[in-house]
């Protein structure tokens, strides 16, 4: 039997298309939420878990940051997966006629420029690009639409109203695949850390020195509120360069000092942009 690969969403979602380029001879299966298709991976109903984590024009992802901050799993690869929205309708719609759009946050947030041009157009939020396709195939209304890929159209029989409204010409988005264990699918080239600094004058400073001092370069550093705690931060950070176990640990080593709390979320090979 071959490898099970959670993701969220369903069939004509980005995280579907992400999986199965990911995973061409594996088995894909789509769940409604984020949670639930990482549940998949710690119930072992799934050998990975694949979720977006950050947008190349509307930035991080950060329902996957929550659920890795609280889960015992480990980030094993990533994958990165151009994205090119499309409006979609039924048969028979028309743009001007349109009163509703539907699309996952990401999704909206990256078609804002041509959104911008639909002022009298309500804007919903939904769980996923591909279900809020699904959705308006379903309502037989003439007066929806949602963003969505080319293969969702395809998949729920919708016409393509506007091609490619992203606003950004070389929108990607970036996946983590994840794992119960700590077993990296190539060679690691990248690392990912959770951390809470100190409450002392340069600790975060101090912590990012502590890697660049082993030969680790920062490549991108997210800051979040903690939710019980009133204008406090939980950091996570991606390094690069060479993640074999002296270098990884000595930089772990260091940067504890200036820590309250220093998780490391995984070690793997770094994707190529498309």
């Amino acid at each position: 039997m071959g490898q099970v690969i959670a993701y969220p969403g369903t069939q004509g979602s980005f995280s579907a298309a992400a999986a199965q380029e990911a995973f061409p001879s594996g088995r894909c299966i789509g769940f409604t939420t984020f949670p639930e298709a990482a549940q998949a991976v710690m119930d072992g109903r799934a050998d990975y878990a694949l979720l977006p984590v950050e947008n190349s024009f509307a930035g991080a992802v950060l329902p996957t940051y929550s659920l890795l901050e609280r889960l015992p799993l480990h980030i094993v690869g990533e994958t990165m997966k151009a994205v090119r929205h499309q409006l979609l309708a039924l048969e028979g719609a028309a743009l001007e006629g349109i009163r509703q759009i539907a699309s996952h946050p990401q999704a909206i947030a990256q078609c804002d420029e041509f959104l911008a041009t639909l002022p009298e157009v309500q804007i919903i939020p939904s769980a996923n690009t591909a279900i809020s396709a699904r959705e308006v195939a379903e309502s037989g209304d003439l007066t929806r639409a949602a963003i969505a890929s080319e293969e969702a159209a395809l998949a729920f029989g919708l016409t393509v109203l506007r091609r490619n409204i992203q606003t950004s010409s070389r929108n990607t988005t970036r996946f983590f695949i994840l794992s119960r264990e700590q077993r990296p699918l190539g060679e690691p080239g990248k690392a990912t850390v959770v951390f809470r600094v100190n409450n002392e004058v340069g600790a975060l400073v101090k912590v990012l020195a502590s890697f660049a001092d082993s030969g680790l370069n920062m490549s991108r550093i997210e800051s979040r509120p903690l939710p019980e705690t009133a204008f406090a931060y939980f950091f996570s950070a991606d390094f690069e360069g060479a993640m074999d176990a002296g270098h990884l640990a000595a930089a772990m080593q260091a940067a504890s000092a200036y820590t309250l709390e220093l998780r490391l979320l995984g070690v793997y090979p770094k994707a190529v942009r498309p």
